[in-house]
């Protein structure tokens, strides 16, 4: 029998798989719950069960800040289908050597950690994370390929990993990554890119189900915001600024 996921949406960003888990656990046994960033997937064994918490907790209070949940079957499960392997065919369709993944634990996953997971269907050029997602580039799109349909849905780490292509592959030289870098980082905020790079794999517009917001596109903010006619930061515009109007009333 195909599990039916129910969709829960609006949960904070830093909610833990445990509590959601614990939530759903009171209208009956809860198989898995596959989290992503500020929602999450819950599959319930029994559709009596599930109906029953979709019935009790939709629009209730949840976490610290007490957002109010939405709790509703996955649209896409009407059809019979998961939700990751029909987002997977429509929004991500176009193979690439850049992976994305998620639901890894942020705060003990390593890049070598990922590295043995991924590295035994082909060459790894750059592993890269970025808070709570990552991207592994391969040498060559088949590779990649592979490396999907081998981990999507697998278990890392005591969680159940989501992988999909990258919008964009990891080829720009401009960025300055390099592979000899990998496995220098001893926590998940230090990535083989400089600080003030742009991440290349703006996912605003390609899969906004995951809800980067976390990490702006400053660029795209100062292009446009109207104080910021110039280009340059309001610190930066203290000392470009006109002759104070008491000079000229000297003149």
């Amino acid at each position: 029998m195909i599990m039916r996921p129910i969709f829960c949406g609006n949960l904070e960003f830093d909610a833990r798989q445990s509590d959601v888990e614990r939530l759903f656990r009171r209208y009956g046994r809860v198989d898995r719950v596959d989290m992503k960033s500020g929602f999450a997937f819950v599959y319930m064994e029994d559709e009596r069960d599930a109906e029953d918490a979709i019935r009790k907790l939709d629009r209730i209070e949840f976490g610290r800040k007490g957002r109010r949940l939405r709790v509703e079957w996955t649209k896409q499960e009407r059809g019979g289908k998961r939700p990751d392997s029909s987002r997977r065919s429509s929004a991500n369709s176009r193979p690439s050597k850049t992976l994305f993944v998620i639901n890894f634990d942020p705060i003990n996953t390593r890049t070598r950690d990922l590295e043995r997971h991924f590295e035994q269907y082909g060459r790894i050029l750059n592993v890269r994370i970025r808070r709570n997602f990552a991207f592994i580039q391969y040498e060559v799109q088949e590779d990649a390929t592979r490396a999907l349909e081998a981990t999507h849905m697998s278990k890392f780490m005591d969680r159940v990993i989501s992988v999909e292509y990258a919008i964009r592959d990891d080829d720009d030289k401009r960025n300055g990554y390099s592979p000899d870098r990998r496995g220098r980082d001893a926590s998940p905020d230090r990535n083989y890119g400089r600080g003030r790079s742009p991440s290349p794999y703006r996912r605003d517009r390609g899969s906004p189900d995951y809800g980067h917001g976390s990490v702006p596109n400053s660029r795209s903010e100062r292009r446009d915001s109207p104080d910021y006619g110039r280009g340059e930061s309001p610190a930066n515009d203290r000392y470009h600024s006109r002759t104070p109007p008491r000079e000229r009333s000297r003149s």
